[in-house]
């Protein structure tokens, strides 16, 4: 009995954790980024935390990437979506595939 225990226990923790890269993208109207990066790696890096998730290190600005687990896709949303700059007023945040 012990040993089933052990073995589906092991089972869990080896079984794969889905995952998809996801972006916060700083868009104007027009549906393009903002230009320098920074508006699109400041919402990534903030929806990235809230769900749990990790950045690509090998990408930085407008190709900033958050690795975020499956089940947590929609923290990532909707805290994309609720962010602001007031900087930057004519852009917003879209949560969108790398």
């Amino acid at each position: 009995m012990k040993a089933q225990i052990a073995i589906v226990a092991l089972a869990t923790l080896l079984a794969p954790t889905h995952a998809a890269l996801r972006q916060c993208a700083g868009t104007g109207s027009d549906l393009r980024y903002e230009p320098s990066g920074f508006l699109t790696s400041e919402f990534t890096q903030a929806a990235c935390s809230a769900a749990g998730g990790s950045i690509d290190g090998s990408r930085k600005g407008n190709q900033k990437c958050c690795n975020v687990p499956d089940a947590r896709e929609v923290t990532f949303n909707n805290n994309c979506g609720g962010q602001s700059d007031k900087r930057y007023p004519g852009f917003t945040p879209l949560a969108q595939p790398c």
